[in-house]
């Protein structure tokens, strides 16, 4: 199948036809990681997103944290640079 490049304000782009859409699965919006084969080919890879967790509520989500407010020293691997050190 051939696409043609278009100008797309400083970048070049094509349209991708909805036969290879509905094939590949490919969703507006999604992010995809673009890479340039060997051959000087294009590869098209979905960007894993995290995965959104409706089964946790917002007590879940806050267990784990101190009561009260937050210490620097309550940071695991924390090293302070810049304005913080003044504090």
């Amino acid at each position: 199948m051939r696409v043609k490049l278009s100008r797309h304000g400083n970048s070049l782009g094509f349209v991708v036809p909805a036969s290879v859409v509905r094939e590949e699965g490919l969703v507006a919006g999604q992010e995809y990681e673009l890479a340039v084969t060997a051959n000087g080919g294009l590869h098209l890879l979905p960007v894993e997103r995290p995965v959104w967790r409706p089964d946790l509520s917002l007590d879940d989500l806050l267990a784990g944290l101190p009561e009260g407010p937050l210490q620097y020293e309550d940071v695991p691997d924390y090293v302070p640079v810049g304005r913080e050190l003044d504090w």
